[in-house]
């Protein structure tokens, strides 16, 4: 809860800050209440300015095309409405005093007669707009743009944007970094409404979810307000749904699609929409449902590497010490739906929406992996399902002299991985042909002829996994918000709300497995022969080889020829084993062996209950703000916000078992409950000034937190007995908080489109990072650290000197900066067929610095006579680099032409190497996710009665996923004798072909 002081200030200066206000007394006054649409098509033109002449009172219409100017002097006035691309219009008004007057204004596009607005130009015109009329920083997609491009999710769109890296999973993106922060530090809403997180351990959404088709436009705010949730150290991501307009209208778009890789024709997508108002407009309803399925097969493969040193000249040499190679027979689908309901009441309305997305995954992989230890051959059968629902009820009015709104809302996230199987074969000994010096010098994707390939390997381990995570929230917020006018150049509103959210968590992983099954258990293999007599021969030896059961699938291009994936078992066969192990006769109970957080199925526990923790967290959150237009010229936003949190998890520290034998007792796992609580004052102001209609200066400083991911603080503290080491969560971690900074100069007029440029700059206290200390040594650690480990006492008291591993706040401040630029326009000014152009480009570049904190052990032993002994110290070996998801180059281009009913658009995204991993002991072996590229193309059709055929063609340059390892630091006296890949992933292009008909 927050505290009582806190509360107690917080009603203070709300009341210090409205109090005045409240008591000035305003001129005679009324309100101008306003539509503003298309002159040709009808349609609501988003951002729209309307403004009372010779005043700076005005107002920004809405997503519906509504505006609302409060305190708008009584009398005869001049109303000037404009839009970016279209002829301003100057409308006379008479405000009676105490009064609402409705007026209607109908804009026509700014260009020569008879020219037609086309939904690119329109899309753009409106995302220009409502970007450029926002008097904060941030950046916009609009409807039509997202129907537009070939975008199959809400992550792709998102990645059109400047400052907006993409992460890719499945062939496509999935997850976005705003400004070089990675997405856990990011929040995202639809219609206002927060989502809760997705993944197992950290807060990021996944937004592959997500179909970019049931979306009215997108907005990413890189500058919060006091009145927004201040975990969004990187940014806030909205998604919007669009309220029912008047009239029946309908809207069904059909494709069906191609996917290169895998020579697949099933993929498909369905959407279709239908709105109607009723009972004189005052019910709308629009319903939203989309169905898709994509193949999604990808060939990968990852390369790990060893380090040796020339023996003649002391160059360290670098060569590939496991090769990983995996065919992924993947399918991914979206189901989703919307429902939005709205009922007008005086003054105001009352609004209800439903928002379900539901993503299924079901894939089958072949793998093999080769080390300097061993050689595996496994296939795996994996499906999930992970789901998004949020639902919320609201009421909002506006009196003119108040306005308030009052949200509950109710979210859930769903993530299930039921029968999860998985059949490994191993064979001791090196998985290569010859040792390490055969590999110097070997180029990475000229490795694969050096695997070596074993007939005599046999089946080594089993297991089911069954995984599932539960995510519900619910919250009740609410906003009042009082206008005021103090003569003729100073307006604006006080604002002032609350917030309060409740999140439970719970994720719990179960697996069934059996290890080692190829060494000796006369019982075992006596009980498999029985229970599997299709098999009985084989397994008389004492173990099953795969060629018992091997399959004869074969696919020569597999990763372009480079590698082969050796040998393949036979899945249906490896089911009968299965079915054999889960027999009764086999049960652990018949073969008298009990395990208390084992299955019954099998005779050992791997990672089944050690992984699991739930927990609850509690927000309370209160602000008070005010904007104050002062003239024509300058807005200032200035306000506070108060963040605070408890949260109590459940966790356990467990001993880990790699490989259980009968009758060896389980392994050790105590429950732990830790609490922790702590609220934040962030102060923020905005500045806007505009010197001219057309330009605008945007200034900000804002405070803004994230908190610890799941998995870093729910205590669960791991120790490996036969490594020797300790990997822990740390329920002492603080979150971390930022000052950010950010200006941005627009130019938005006329033929010019709008042009902007951007700077800022972020310092972080407090980030949370992973450390390593070589042993677990009370008088070497920070105490609030060993304490936060949960770590029991006898792991590391005596001689016990286990390493560790675990999280902490960074004593050292994280700072990112950079900048931005963008410019979109169309050349409807242009006579002949160039008049059909329209461009968007972008380009970003930031920087981050942190510092890795990392301890190196050092042993120096001293000796007299023949006494001696061992000095250990501790040294700082703390080291600087860049922050994982950070994108040094940002750019994308897209470039249309529309000619009567046909249009076309050609995207070009770049995205220059992320860090995916900084090891803090040696900056060798940093990993990075290498340059991306990608061309895309959309071609459309507009036929009579609301038809419209259109083909997406997407990646035709057919770019893989890569990631290498030591990239950055090739130039630093190191000798690479290869091009350091790491991980590559195949998808190939995909093509889809399809209708949409509106009416």
């Amino acid at each position: 809860m927050i505290p009582r002081t806190a509360r107690l200030g917080l009603l203070a200066l709300a009341a210090l800050v409205a109090a005045p206000t409240l008591a000035t007394p305003s001129p005679a006054a009324g309100r101008i209440v306003g539509t503003v649409t298309d002159a040709q098509s009808g349609e609501a033109l988003i951002g729209a300015s309307a403004r009372i002449v010779g005043t700076s009172i005005g107002a920004a219409a809405d997503i519906d095309g509504r505006f609302t100017i409060p305190n708008a002097p009584s009398g005869p006035q001049q109303l000037i409405v404009s839009y970016v691309g279209y002829v301003s219009d100057t409308l006379a008004v008479d405000v009676p005093d105490g009064g609402t007057v409705e007026v209607e204004a109908e804009l026509s596009f700014l260009t020569l007669e008879g020219v037609e607005v086309t939904a690119q130009v329109a899309g753009q015109l409106s995302a220009i707009n409502e970007q450029f009329r926002s008097a904060t920083v941030g950046n916009v997609v609009s409807s039509d743009r997202i129907q537009e491009l070939p975008d199959n999710n809400a992550a792709e769109s998102i990645g059109r944007l400047p400052g907006v890296a993409i992460q890719r999973s499945g062939g496509e993106a999935n997850k976005v970094a705003i400004r070089g922060l990675s997405p856990k530090y990011n929040t995202v809403t639809v219609n206002g409404v927060r989502l809760p997180s997705t993944g197992e351990g950290d807060r990021s959404v996944d937004l592959s979810l997500i179909s970019s088709n049931t979306l009215a436009g997108i907005e990413v705010r890189k500058a919060i307000t006091p009145d927004m949730d201040g975990d969004a150290i990187g940014g806030s991501v909205d998604l919007r749904l669009r309220d029912a307009p008047s009239g029946l209208s309908m809207d069904v778009l059909g494709q069906g699609g191609y996917t290169g890789l895998q020579d697949a024709y099933g993929n498909y997508k369905f959407v279709g929409t239908v709105s109607n108002r009723f009972w004189g407009d005052r019910i709308g309803a629009i319903a939203t449902v989309n169905t898709d399925e994509y193949d999604r097969s990808a060939d990968k493969v990852s390369l790990g590497y060893g380090r040796s040193s020339d023996a003649e000249t002391g160059t360290d040499l670098v060569y590939v010490s496991s090769v990983d190679t995996r065919e992924e027979n993947v399918t991914r689908g979206r189901t989703g739906g919307s429902l939005l309901l709205d009922y007008t009441v005086p003054a105001g309305r009352v609004t209800a929406n439903a928002f379900y997305n539901e993503l299924r995954s079901d894939g089958f992989f072949r793998l093999q992996n080769a080390t300097e230890n061993n050689l595996n051959y496994s296939v795996q059968d994996v499906a999930g399902t992970t789901s998004i629902l949020t639902s919320a009820l609201g009421v909002e009015q506006d009196f003119g002299w108040l306005r308030y709104d009052v949200t509950g809302s109710l979210t859930r996230s769903r993530s299930d991985s039921p029968e999860n199987i998985g059949f490994t074969f191993t064979d001791d000994g090196s998985g290569f042909q010859g040792g390490a010096p055969d590999r110097y010098g070997v180029p990475a994707l000229d490795v694969g002829p050096l695997i070596r390939v074993d007939s005599t390997i046999t089946l080594s381990q089993v297991y089911v996994d069954d995984t599932h995570l539960d995510d519900d929230q619910s919250a009740l917020q609410a906003n009042l918000q009082v206008p005021f006018r103090l003569g003729e150049w100073v307006t604006g509103f006080v604002k002032t709300g609350g917030k309060l959210r409740w999140l439970d968590r719970v994720f719990d992983n179960n697996r069934r497995a059996r290890g080692n099954i190829q060494y000796p258990d006369a019982d075992l293999f006596q009980c498999l022969e029985e229970s599997v007599p299709a098999l009985a021969e084989s397994f008389d030896g004492g173990s099953l080889p795969i060629t018992a059961v091997l399959s004869d699938y074969r696919r020569d291009e597999f990763l372009d020829g480079d590698f082969g994936f050796g040998l393949v078992p036979d899945y249906d066969m490896l089911l009968t084993v299965l079915d054999g192990l889960e027999s009764d006769r086999c049960s652990p109970n018949a073969r008298g062996t009990q395990d208390e957080y084992a299955n019954e199925i099998f005779p050992d526990q791997l990672d089944s209950a050690g992984r699991d923790y739930d927990g609850v967290e509690r927000y309370q959150a209160g602000y008070v703000m005010a904007r104050l237009d002062l003239g024509s010229y300058v807005t200032l936003i200035p306000g506070v916000r108060y963040e605070g949190d408890y949260a109590r998890y459940n966790g356990q520290v467990f001993r880990e078992v790699t490989g259980a034998t009968p009758g060896v007792p389980p392994p050790a796992l105590d429950r732990i409950e830790v609490e922790r609580e702590n609220g934040f004052w962030l102060p923020m102001v905005h500045l806007d000034v505009r010197p001219v209609d057309w330009v605008s200066l945007r200034l900000a400083r804002t405070e803004t937190i994230t908190r610890p991911d799941f998995s870093q603080y729910a205590p669960i503290s791991s120790i490996d007995v036969f490594n020797f080491q300790i990997t822990a969560a740390n329920s002492n971690i603080r979150p971390s908080q930022a000052t950010n900074y950010d200006a941005s100069l627009q130019i938005a007029r006329g033929n010019l489109g709008l042009v902007g440029v951007s700077g800022f700059y972020k310092e972080i206290d407090d980030l949370i990072f992973v450390v390593r200390y070589p042993s677990v040594i009370p008088d070497q650690l920070p105490p609030d650290l060993l304490e936060g480990t949960n770590i029991p006492e006898a792991w590391y008291s005596g001689t016990a000197n286990p390493r560790l591993q675990t999280v902490a706040n960074n004593p050292n401040p994280v700072t990112f900066y950079g900048y931005e630029f963008e410019w979109q326009t169309n050349f409807s000014y242009l006579p002949g067929a160039l008049r059909g152009l329209v461009l968007n480009l972008n380009y970003t570049r930031s920087f981050s610095e942190a510092t890795y904190t990392f301890v190196r052990r050092e042993v120096e032993r001293t000796c007299e006579g023949r006494l001696c002994s061992d000095v250990v110290t501790f040294i700082d070996s703390s080291r600087v680099g860049r922050m994982p998801d950070q994108a040094a180059h940002l750019a994308n281009v897209t470039l249309g032409y529309d000619y009567k009913g046909f249009s076309t658009r050609l995207s070009y995204l770049f995205q220059s190497n992320t860090a995916s991993y900084v090891d803090p002991t040696n900056r060798l072996f940093d990993t990075f996710v290498g340059d991306y590229s990608r061309f895309d193309l959309s071609v459309r059709q507009q036929l009579p009665r609301g038809l419209e055929v259109f083909a997406n063609l997407n990646n035709l340059n057919n770019r893989p996923d890569q990631i290498y390892t030591n990239q950055d630091t090739a130039a630093e006296g190191y000798l690479f004798n290869q091009d350091s890949l790491s991980y590559r992933e195949l998808y190939g292009f995909t093509v889809d072909v399809g209708a949409r008909v509106r009416l």
